[in-house]
Parts: structure tokens; C-alpha cells; sequence
């Protein structure tokens, strides 16, 4: 197991810098520069070059990327070009709200779709496969934004259960009833779709395990029906389940533009990705080898 792991880290280096790197050269070239949004009416082109000069953007690409990296990797991310705040500093300021909703929502999705595609393969045309199939088909077909202003208008505009918007109803108090109740509208219009996507895979997937010998082999052997569906059926089901619970994590903390957030965000998504592999070798040892 350690050499496995071992390998798939010396696997995540050079995508690492490749990633970095395709981000920096792809930003470069889009129109415009930093100085651009720095530029008065009293600065003359001479000015404008010492400006350009400071900054470092009269080097050739490459070597303000291998700057930009030796920086990286001691801590110092810079400065926004935008609020001329360092930019870890910005980061910090929402990356704990970001976690907060990304990790809530993968929870919900996970344990609300996992546990309806299994309920839905184990009794197909029942009520719960029914519910399974509608909260599927509405997680999957109807966009997040049209789900959450839906939710706004019902419980907050109409009903007036819970806030529009925001984490806090006051800045200066921060209590978890508080975030609690903010948490509920965005998590569940996030959660919809992702939990749709669960349902349909574990549905699928389960419903394929459960034609298997090994299955029908466990219940003529007399064993309890929970044992049979967790034990040897769903374990082994949920390889497919846990590579879309992979791929929907980038989609919760992507969107960023800042070169800075964009690298945490490729460190979240090789680190996913390692976790993910790591689940599979348990799932499934013959992976290891």
C-alpha cells in the first residue's frame, strides 16, 4: 500500500506544475495587463515602462512564472492587482466560508443520493424509487440558480423562514444556530443536483452488483438482507459512485480567476484526486498492484 502511495504522489508533481503553468501562460495572454488598470491621464510612456519594469512584466514569460513559482512555494503569493491587498490575505478571507459550503454540500448530496439510489435499486417501483427518480430528475434537469431562487422566494420572500442571503444576520455575532440556518437555502439548492447524479449512479450501480453470482450466492446462503446489500453489494458498487463523488468536487470550489486561488484550487483537486485513488485500492486491492 505505501509504494502505491508513493507512486500516485510522484504522479501528482509534475500535473502540479503543469497545471500551474498552463494557468500562468493562458493568463498571460489574455489582452490587457495589471499596469493597464494602474494607468492615469498624468503618467507618461516612460512612466508606464518604470511601472511595467517594477512589476516584472518586461520579462519574458517564462521567467516571471519561475519567479512567480519560487515565490509560490515560500508563501508569498503577492499582491492583488485588484484590491492591492496580499493575496493570501484574500484567500483567507473566504476560503473558510467556501469550505464550509462545499464540505456541506458534499455531505448532504452524498448521504441524501447514496442512500436513495440504494433504497431505489433494492425496490424498484416503490415509493422510494419513485422519490428517488423525482428528486433525480429535478437535481438533474432544472439549473441550481432557478432551484435556489425557487427556495428564496418560498421560504424567505413568502414564508420568511429563513435569510436571502449572507452567513451572519450580524457581523459582530457568529453563532452556529445562526450559520445554521444561513447554510440551509444554499446548501440544499447546491446539493439537488449533485445528490441527483448520486442517485442515478448508485441505482445503476447497484443494480448491476446485485444480478451477480457472489450476491445471489449470499442469500442462499441464508444471510440477513443488510449484510448482503452493505456488506457485499454495495462495497462493491461503489467504486463508480465514489469517482463521480471525485468529479463533482472540483465543480463546488472552482470559478476562482486569481492565479493564487487557482493554485489551491489544483492542490484541492490533486489532493481529491489522491483520496479517491486511495479509496479505490481499498475497495478494490487488485488496484494496488
Amino acid at each position: 500500500m505505501s509504494k502505491y502511495i508513493i507512486k500516485r504522489i510522484l504522479v501528482m508533481i509534475p500535473v502540479f506544475f503543469g497545471m500551474t503553468a498552463l494557468v500562468f501562460f493562458l493568463s498571460n495572454m489574455t489582452p490587457g495587463s495589471p499596469v493597464d488598470a494602474m494607468i492615469t491621464p498624468e503618467m507618461s510612456v516612460e512612466d508606464v515602462e518604470v511601472l511595467r519594469h517594477r512589476m516584472g512584466l518586461d520579462q519574458p514569460v517564462y521567467v516571471q512564472y519561475v519567479k512567480w513559482l519560487g515565490r509560490m512555494l515560500e508563501g508569498n503569493l503577492g499582491n492583488s492587482y485588484r484590491t492591492s491587498n496580499p493575496v493570501i490575505k484574500d484567500i483567507g478571507e473566504r476560503v473558510v466560508p467556501t469550505l464550509i459550503l462545499t464540505l456541506t454540500v458534499l455531505a448532504v448530496g452524498v448521504v441524501v443520493g447514496v442512500t436513495l439510489g440504494v433504497l431505489a435499486a433494492c425496490r424498484p417501483y416503490s415509493i422510494w424509487d419513485t422519490l428517488a427518480s423525482g428528486l433525480s430528475f429535478v437535481g438533474s434537469g432544472m439549473p441550481g440558480f432557478f432551484i435556489a431562487l425557487l427556495l428564496v422566494y418560498c421560504f424567505s420572500v413568502k414564508l420568511g423562514w429563513l435569510p436571502t442571503g449572507g452567513m451572519y444576520s450580524n457581523a459582530g455575532t457568529r453563532a452556529f444556530g445562526d450559520l445554521a440556518r444561513h447554510m440551509v437555502l444554499p446548501t440544499i439548492s447546491m446539493a439537488m443536483a449533485s445528490a441527483g447524479n448520486y442517485i442515478r449512479q448508485t441505482r445503476s450501480a447497484m443494480l448491476e452488483v446485485m444480478g451477480e453470482e457472489y450476491v445471489k450466492m449470499a442469500r442462499a446462503k441464508g444471510m440477513r438482507e443488510p449484510v448482503v446489500l452493505y456488506v457485499h453489494a454495495l462495497r462493491n458498487a461503489l467504486l463508480p459512485i465514489v469517482t463521480s463523488i471525485g468529479m463533482s468536487v472540483p465543480g463546488l470550489v472552482g470559478g476562482a480567476v486569481i492565479m493564487g486561488i487557482t493554485m489551491y484550487i489544483t492542490i484541492a483537486v490533486l489532493f481529491t484526486n489522491l483520496v479517491m485513488d486511495l479509496l479505490y485500492a481499498v475497495l478494490d486491492p487488485r488496484i494496488r498492484n
